[in-house]
């Protein structure tokens, strides 16, 4: 399958791939194709549709390079959902992208755009977005995907990232909780008025029009059929660029990580020839308690992966993490700049998708 070689017209094409075109980075691509090896193009129009939407394209295929990366056997002969897992009893896995809204700032036009002034509003534009997705995806299990035999008594988990503005990498894990949980953290009031940082229940959120939307997916019997939800803030272009192997000298890493110890964060700044990822830095995996079908929740147990689900046995949430969990990165490529009259060499930014 060959992504890169365009087969429609740059005016059709999505900025993310015309900007990856234009910047020619095979060490980029390479790392790209490795994620897109064993896919099936299982309608013919898979290509078309990473060069003229690429986002859910490209979190479709860091998905399947997820689960060949755990070596579990991924049957994608099936029409939908995207993956079907045969391995012990099997389960299905399904992609989905919280995409901007009509009329919002897409996510590609990051050049120039300020740092969203209140989190809580951007956090709760997210919010609105990720539970469109999930209602959407609910809607088609019930049309659909429940009566297919590959789908009936098995778990069903959901793979969904949220990319509805150009800084969406900044709400990690905010939205999603709030989403599945009600569970909020209000980091703007930390930030403006000091004290001690902690969540709090919240059973909606308000919609442009004021109407409310109910949070609480995986308190509501409602999404029983869903077992686990699969979520990464940090699966963007950054992420490719951080397991390439370009040799630039001039890539610069500014990645936030989890502190157990505190509310202040790790950061960590360096040269990408000074920096380490991995493909699953920054994933997380919630179980659902309520799930008819519960995950096995060893499958996706690994070191670089927070989960969380309800233990009966301790009548509790369990939390896996460690410290340095990936909660969100920057990538910034600094081109060199010639001297103006013998002055030193300075540099500037470039332009590339995030």
């Amino acid at each position: 399958m060959d992504l890169f070689t365009p087969i429609v017209s740059e005016t059709l094409q999505h900025p993310n791939f015309r900007s990856i075109c234009a910047q020619q980075n095979g060490y980029n691509c390479d790392v790209l194709n490795e994620w897109a090896r064993g896919f099936k193009d299982r309608d013919g129009k898979f290509v078309y549709e990473f060069q003229t939407t690429f986002n859910t394209c490209f979190w479709e295929l860091y998905v399947f390079a997820v689960l060949k990366q755990y070596k579990v056997t991924v049957d994608i002969s099936h029409p939908a959902p995207d993956f079907f897992i045969t391995d012990n009893d099997g389960f299905n896995v399904e992609a989905t992208v919280a995409l901007h809204a009509k009329d919002a700032t897409p996510e590609f036009m990051k050049q120039g755009e300020p740092i969203p002034e209140d989190l809580n509003e951007f956090n709760r534009r997210a919010i609105l977005r990720i539970r469109n997705s999930i209602d959407s995806k609910s809607k088609k299990f019930s049309a659909s995907y429940r009566n297919l035999d590959h789908v009936k008594n098995r778990p069903f988990v959901l793979a969904i990232t949220a990319i509805d503005s150009p800084h969406a990498f900044l709400a990690s894990q905010r939205a999603i909780e709030a989403a599945l949980f009600g569970y909020y953290v209000d980091e703007e009031k930390y930030l403006r008025e000091g004290g001690e940082l902690k969540g709090y229940e919240v059973d909606s959120v308000a919609k442009d029009s004021g109407s409310p939307v109910g949070l609480g997916v995986f308190k509501d019997d409602e999404f029983k059929w869903l077992s686990a939800v699969m979520f990464s803030s940090c699966a963007t272009w950054g992420k490719v660029r951080a397991l390439s192997a370009d040799p630039n000298p001039n890539i610069m890493f500014e990645a936030v990580t989890y502190n157990p110890n505190g509310t202040t964060p790790h950061v960590v700044r360096a040269m990408k020839a000074n920096y380490s990822e991995r493909l699953l830095d920054g994933l997380r995996v919630y179980h659902n308690p309520l799930a008819t079908h519960p995950l096995d929740r060893g499958v996706f147990r690994h070191r670089d992966v927070f989960q969380s689900y309800y233990s009966e046995a301790s009548d509790d949430w369990v939390y896996e993490f460690r410290e340095g969990l990936l909660l969100f990165r920057r990538v910034e490529t600094y081109l060199p700049r010639a001297p103006v009259d013998g002055a030193s060499v300075g540099g500037v930014r470039g332009s590339e998708p995030t």
